[in-house]
């Protein structure tokens, strides 16, 4: 991150916004993991610990906190939804799609 674009994080929103915003992308890039087919061999705790996750109950609770859901629930219904697009089939929404993560 350039000098100028963390300064600005710190002075508009106070010193834990950069933590915050670190930590919501790599939330981000979990549930994005999580839901692609191509990963779902590798499991949740090495997912989390490819975005600097180090413990599973630590990422448990922040993916929950975040989204409204655990990891794994959130995982069998996008791969779930995923695979009935892939086959043509009709899909009814999920809650596992999910909003981004809360602020």
């Amino acid at each position: 991150m350039r000098a100028g674009r963390y300064r600005d994080l710190v002075t508009d929103a106070g010193p834990m916004a950069p933590l915050a915003s670190i930590r919501r992308r790599r939330l981000e890039r979990c549930r994005a993991d999580l839901a692609s087919p191509d990963l779902r061999r590798q499991s949740i705790r090495s997912i989390a610990a490819r975005w600097g996750f180090t413990g599973a109950t630590a990422f448990s609770r922040a993916f929950r906190a975040a989204y409204d859901i655990t990891p794994n629930d959130y995982r069998a219904g996008a791969l779930e939804s995923a695979d009935a697009h892939k086959a043509g089939k009709a899909v009814s929404p999920r809650p596992a799609a999910g909003p981004s993560p809360k602020e």
